[in-house]
Formats: C-alpha cells, structure tokens, sequence
C-alpha cells in the first residue's frame, strides 16, 4: 500500500545563484599549473510545496471565511442572493434599453461574421475584397470590444457582494499557510521545506507576505515574488475546485506556461495607469486653459474698472474746478458789491 503524500502539488522556481566555476588553469615562471576560478551567475530550479491540509487547517479555513463574511455583512456589504433580489426588484441587473442594445451587438456581429464568409468565397477582384475584409475585420473587433467591456461591467456588479470579498479572504489565507519552499544553498545539509511566510498568527504572516510582494530591492530575491505569484495562482485553481488532483495542477501549470498570465495582468496594470496618467495630463491641461481665460477675464475687468475709476475721479475734479470757479465768481460779485455800497449811500445823501 502507497503511502499518502502530504503534498498537493509541487513546482519549481528559476533562482540566480552564484558559482564559483573552474576555468582554464594557467602556468607560473616555474611550470607549476595554477588553477583559475570564476564567480558566474547560474539559473537554478527553487522546488516549491503547496501542503496538504488535515482536518484541522480545514476547520480553521471555515472558520476564517465565516468571519470574513459575517464582517463585510456587518460593514454594509450585501450578499450575492440580497443583490440579486434588489436587481430583481429594480427591473433587473441592466435596463431594457441596455438589453436592446446587447442584443443589437450580437445580431450586428452575427450579421458581420457572415458577411465575411461570404466575401471570402467571392470571385470578386483580390484588392477589393480585401478592403471590404479590413473593413469588416475592423467594425467585427469593435463590436466584440464592446460586448467584452459590456460582460465585464456585469460580471463587476457582483465582485462587489459580502460572499465574494470573504472568498478573496479566504484565498489569501490558504496561501499564507499551505506555501512552502524548499531553497537550502548548502549542498552538504539535507534540504527541506520551510514555511514561506513565518509567523504564528496571520497579521505576522500577511507581514512577510507584503515584504516579500513589496520588496524592489535588486538582489536576487525576485525568485521569491514569482513564487508568490504561482502560489497564489494554484491555491486559486484548488479553492474553487478546479484542481484537487495533480492531473488538475498539471493542467493549471501547462494553461501558465502557454500564456504569461502575470506579464498580461501586469500589462493589462501598467495599461491602466497609463490611461489614467493621460486623463490627469487632460484634465491639466483643462484646468491651465480655464486659469488663463480667468486671467483674462480678470485682466479685462481690471482695465475697465480702472478706466471707470479713472474717468470718475477726472469727472470729480472737473465738478470741483467749475464749483470753485463759480464760488471764486460769486465772491468776486459779491465783494464788488460791498465796494459799490458805500459810494451808492453817499450819492442818495446828496440827492437829499
């Protein structure tokens, strides 16, 4: 009878070491061979475990989801069932209009893809089939962007559910405590499995797992992080039962190797924040724009407040000038009258 293995899966890791690695010995004054050596640096294979849980890790699993879930209920999350039934409510996940033009895009696509086979088995002249392939090839990959970024943003309504979350948590979880690796450098010393994240409770372990995630450092422990990685891909694959067997992981390994899943999330990332860069610069660009015609609103308003300033204290000193030469006038008249009183009395005196 086998014995069973305490392992569900292993795989490896490529690591750069570096060796010290003999070379082309050379001859001193004497003749005496002197042997030469030369630090290289060498691919080497990091064997990495993905641990059989017992009974008890299993309960403890459990017992981690359950709390999740029960948290993000409590913080206001609702669950997949409660979002349903609210979609239901409010006429369903998408309106009717939204409905129709789903349905339009796949009958447009439908339509397109037909068209295309029959251009394909036309006798028409070569060039001007193929410009109405490109074309079609064209307004096809459109319709089908459409309809990828349409599934998408429904798939998203749920990703936003309490079950879902609490399944993140979990994930993270087993990967905390079924990953081990196997990267003893000494040759003499029997090399075994130690645990990748140390620590007794899971804010240690989430610790190291950050370290490791968040190290930028250039040193050679890039290893580390692709297993991090690999780790976290095959413990996906087990939890949502996609692989329970090695035929299963096996599989998992073979859909990695022939597509560069982490080289596409990292592109599909950088993509992104590409993207976002450029609507910043937009929207930048926008704010410099709206700065310089307020400045020029503010400038025009400047000049004609002045000018209005201007033209009313000069209106100001034109009224005071006319008063005090209409007062210097009345004066004037005034004291010619005081003047003229006394020689009119004298001649009134005299008539007398």
């Amino acid at each position: 009878m086998s014995k069973k293995s305490n392992w569900l899966y292993h795989f490896s890791v490529p690591r750069m070491v570096e060796e010290e690695i003999e070379i082309d010995p050379i001859q001193d004054k004497d003749g005496n061979e002197i042997k030469q050596f030369k630090k290289m640096k060498k691919e080497k294979p990091v064997t990495c475990g993905i641990k059989k849980p017992n009974r008890g890790l299993y309960e403890e699993g459990e017992l981690y989801y359950s709390v999740e879930l029960s948290r993000f209920i409590q913080a206001g999350m609702l669950t997949k069932t409660l979002l349903a039934k609210r979609f239901a409510n409010d006429g369903g996940a998408i309106s009717e209009k939204e409905q129709n033009h789903y349905s339009e895009l796949y009958a447009s696509l439908h339509t397109k893809e037909q068209e295309v086979q029959r251009i394909q088995l036309d006798t028409d002249n070569a060039k001007k089939r193929a410009k109405k392939l490109q074309k079609l090839l064209l307004e096809i990959t459109s319709i089908r962007q459409q309809l990828v970024e349409f599934e998408s943003t429904q798939s998203a309504l749920f990703d936003q559910t309490a079950e879902h979350k609490a399944r993140n948590k979990a994930i993270l979880w087993w990967v905390l405590n079924l990953s081990y690796i196997k990267d003893t450098e000494d040759e003499n010393e029997k090399e075994v499995f130690r645990e990748l994240f140390t620590g007794d409770s899971v804010e240690e372990k989430l610790k190291t797992y950050d370290s490791i995630e968040e190290d930028e450092s250039e040193n050679d422990q890039a290893y580390l992080q692709l297993a991090l990685k690999k780790f976290a891909y095959f413990v996906s694959f087990w939890y949502s039962g996609q692989a329970v067997d090695k035929e299963g992981f096996d599989a998992a390994e073979k859909l990695l190797d022939e597509v560069d899943i982490f080289q596409v999330a990292e592109d599909q990332q950088q993509e992104k924040q590409d993207n976002f860069k450029e609507v910043l610069k937009k929207e930048e660009e926008h704010q410099e724009a709206l700065v310089e015609v307020f400045q020029e609103i503010n400038e025009k308003t400047d000049e004609e407040l002045n000018s209005i300033v201007t033209s009313t204290e000069e209106e100001n000193i034109e009224n005071l000038k006319n008063k005090s030469l209409e007062a210097e006038a009345a004066q004037d008249a005034r004291d010619s009258e005081l003047k003229n009183e006394p020689a009119a009395n004298e001649e009134s005196k005299d008539a007398e």
